[in-house]
C-alpha cells in the first residue's frame, strides 16, 4: 500500500460532528465528484471516481447520513494500472436540493450551476475547516513517499477551485501554491513541515508519526554524508598538500640545497618525509622543541619558497 492510500485508510476511518462530516462530504464531491443530468424521477445524480476503496466507502457511508438515496457501486480494473477503480453512483429526487445546500450546486430558473468556491456557512467552524481538508485529501489529494523529495497535491478541476483550495490551506499559516499542469489545476506543498502540520490538521496523526520518524532518519542520514563528505574532502586535501610537501624536499635534496637549510627547516621536513599522513599540529607537537601550527605552516612555506626558486634557476638552466 503507497503512503497515499495509508493515509486516506486513516482519514476514512475518523469520527466528526455531524457538521464538520457535511463539509467533508461537501469537499470529497467537490474534488472527485461529477453531476450528471437526467431527466424522470431523480433528474439529478452524482458520481463520484476515485482509485481508493476507503474514499468510496467513506462517500457513501457520509451520504447516507445526509440524504436517501439509490447507490451503486461499480468497480473496474484500469487498463496499464494495477488498481481497481471504483465508480459510486447515487440518485434522488432531492440531490440537487442537496447539493445547492453544500454549496456545490445553483438551481436558478430551472437551470443549474456549478459553483467552485467554498460555501463559507460550512467552514465557519475551525474544526469544519479540518474536515473540509480531509474530505479534499480523500477527494484528489496525494502524498509522495517520505522517503524521497517531498510532495503534497490536491487535483482541481478547476482555477477558482484551486485557488479557494490553497487559501483555505494558507489560513492556517501553511504555504500551498496553485500549478498548472497539463491543463490541470493543481494545489501543492513541498515544504517537510507544511506537509506534517497538514497531516495534523486533516487527523491523520498515525501517518504524521510515521512521516516524520522517516523524515527525520532520512535528515540524519543526509547529516551524516554531509559530514563524511566533508571529512573525505579535508582528507584529501591534507593528502594532497602533503605529497606537494614531500615532492618539494626531494627536489631540495636532490639539488644539494637542503644541506644548506636552518636546523629547525631541516628538522621540519625530515619529519614531514617520516610522517606524510601527520596533521600541521602533530608535526608541531614532534619538533624540539614543539612549534605550533602556525608555526609549522609558516616553515613548510619557507621550504615552499626556497623549492620555488631552485625549480626556476633548474627550468632557466635547462632553457639556456
Amino acid at each position: 500500500m503507497s503512503f497515499s492510500s495509508e493515509v486516506k485508510e486513516e482519514l476514512s476511518r475518523i469520527s466528526a460532528e455531524r457538521y464538520c462530516e457535511l463539509a467533508e462530504l461537501a469537499a470529497l464531491l467537490r474534488m472527485s465528484g461529477s453531476i450528471h443530468i437526467a431527466g424522470g424521477r431523480n433528474p439529478i445524480n452524482i458520481k463520484v471516481h476515485t482509485e481508493s476503496a476507503s474514499t468510496a466507502r467513506r462517500f457513501i457511508q457520509l451520504l447516507k447520513k445526509f440524504i436517501e438515496a439509490e447507490v451503486e457501486i461499480i468497480v473496474t480494473k484500469e487498463k496499464l494500472k494495477k488498481h481497481n477503480l471504483y465508480v459510486v453512483t447515487a440518485s434522488s429526487p432531492d440531490m440537487g436540493e442537496f447539493l445547492e445546500k453544500i454549496g456545490v450546486l445553483l438551481v436558478s430558473r430551472d437551470r443549474f450551476h456549478i459553483k467552485d468556491t467554498i460555501k463559507s456557512a460550512l467552514i465557519r467552524k475551525r474544526c469544519c475547516r479540518k474536515a473540509y481538508l480531509r474530505g479534499a485529501f480523500l477527494g484528489s489529494g496525494s502524498i509522495s513517499d517520505p522517503k524521497g523529495p517531498y510532495h503534497m497535491e490536491f487535483v482541481a478541476a478547476g482555477k477558482e477551485q484551486a485557488e479557494s483550495l490553497a487559501r483555505l490551506i494558507n489560513s492556517f499559516g501553511l504555504n500551498a501554491k496553485v500549478a498548472v499542469r497539463k491543463g490541470t489545476f493543481v494545489v501543492y506543498l513541498k515544504n517537510g513541515d507544511d506537509i506534517r502540520d497538514l497531516l495534523g490538521l486533516m487527523g491523520a496523526n498515525e501517518s504524521l508519526l510515521k512521516f516524520e520518524d522517516i523524515r527525520v532518519l532520512k535528515e540524519m542520514r543526509n547529516s551524516v554524508n554531509r559530514l563524511v563528505n566533508c571529512e573525505t574532502a579535508n582528507l584529501n586535501k591534507t593528502v594532497n598538500t602533503a605529497i606537494r610537501q614531500i615532492e618539494m624536499i626531494n627536489l631540495l635534496k636532490e639539488s644539494g640545497v637542503f644541506e644548506h637549510l636552518s636546523p629547525g627547516l631541516r628538522q621540519l621536513a625530515e619529519l614531514r618525509l617520516k610522517h606524510p599522513d601527520l596533521s600541521l599540529k602533530e608535526l608541531g607537537q614532534m619538533m624540539t622543541p614543539p612549534l605550533g601550527k602556525s608555526g609549522v605552516n609558516h616553515r613548510l612555506k619557507k621550504l615552499e619558497a626556497i623549492a620555488e626558486k631552485v625549480k626556476y634557476k633548474k627550468e632557466e638552466d635547462f632553457n639556456v
